[in-house]
């Protein structure tokens, strides 16, 4: 474990937050909000040897495709992808080259190039990265953005999907995609929103906190500071999909192995029906669980 300092203003006077157990290992977790700029960041946290071990094979962006996955299902995944691609293209119309940094299986990478884009990836597992070469023919890299050797100015967009609040310096890797960024080249991402419906719902339950392996909360001052101080503002944000899986994560966190948890699962599929109005209410207001930004190099 490791004690670290505010990664947006260096301060090292935390005010602890809360705590929260982590849902695989059951061991506490201390959430702390700088004294300084009001970042929320875990403070001790894993180090990079350690966290592998809070990455299980059950953890969801690690599971592999199903190869048996029907119809519906995977028409639904491309169609979460073909959303994403459709609100980049609102703000980077001309299809150059992109980079998805964290790309796992490359479903979405995938998707970019059958809509014409020249595409690259990154992905630090092992395993998804050769799903995506062997799967779809893709030119993933194995390893760390830090890792990744490529010139400057070589992308037109950068996409970080449920990626930044992961890492041990969002500082850094802006710094690194600003510096990989073509001139006004556009980086997309997602985090968890703060500002969701589903945070106050849930509380301590709500998944986007999941310690350890979210290192950073953001709130809407101290995501605006981050990026002003690494060179981009801010296009757009939208709350684009994410409502339905997010939400059965919190319940799963609060139900936990209560009795009643089992009953409570299998109705799943009919709380979801019923919850339809509540996650298209949550997108419109900007109250999703999971909130998309788009922004732009501006020097």
């Amino acid at each position: 474990m490791e004690n670290v300092a505010c990664d947006l203003c260096g301060t090292n006077e935390p005010v602890p937050f809360f705590k929260r157990v982590d849902r695989f290992t059951g061991k506490m977790f201390q959430f702390n909000r700088c004294s300084h700029c009001g970042m929320i960041y875990l403070s001790p946290r894993p180090t990079q040897a350690e966290l592998v071990a809070h990455y299980p094979h059950a953890y969801e962006s690690y599971r592999m495709p199903d190869k048996d996955v029907d119809s519906i299902e995977a028409w639904h995944r491309m169609r979460a992808m073909q959303i994403h691609i459709d609100f980049i293209e609102e703000f980077a119309p001309r299809r150059g080259q992109l980079l998805d940094i964290g790309c796992a299986t490359g479903d979405f990478l995938h998707a970019a190039q059958e809509r014409k884009w020249r595409v690259v990836g990154i992905e630090i597992n092992k395993e998804a990265a050769r799903v995506a070469r062997e799967q779809y023919g893709l030119e993933v890299t194995t390893g760390s953005l830090e890792s990744f050797i490529i010139p400057s100015h070589t992308f037109d967009v950068i996409t970080l999907w449920d990626v930044l609040e992961h890492l041990p310096s969002p500082s850094v890797t802006l710094s690194r995609c600003y510096d990989l960024l073509d001139e006004d080249g556009i980086l997309v991402f997602t985090i968890p929103n703060l500002d969701s419906f589903d945070r106050y719902l849930f509380g301590r339950a709500w998944i986007g906190w999941d310690a350890p392996r979210h290192f950073h909360l953001f709130t809407d001052d101290t995501l605006a500071l981050l990026l002003f101080k690494q060179g981009y503002r801010i296009l757009g944000k939208r709350c684009l999909l994410g409502g339905k899986g997010a939400f059965f994560l919190s319940l799963d966190t609060l139900l936990g192995e209560s009795r009643t948890a089992d009953a409570i699962r299998r109705l799943y599929p009919f709380i979801s029906l019923i919850l339809w109005p509540y996650r298209q209410v949550s997108y419109l207001l900007h109250r999703g669980p999971v909130i998309t930004y788009v922004t732009q190099k501006i020097y």
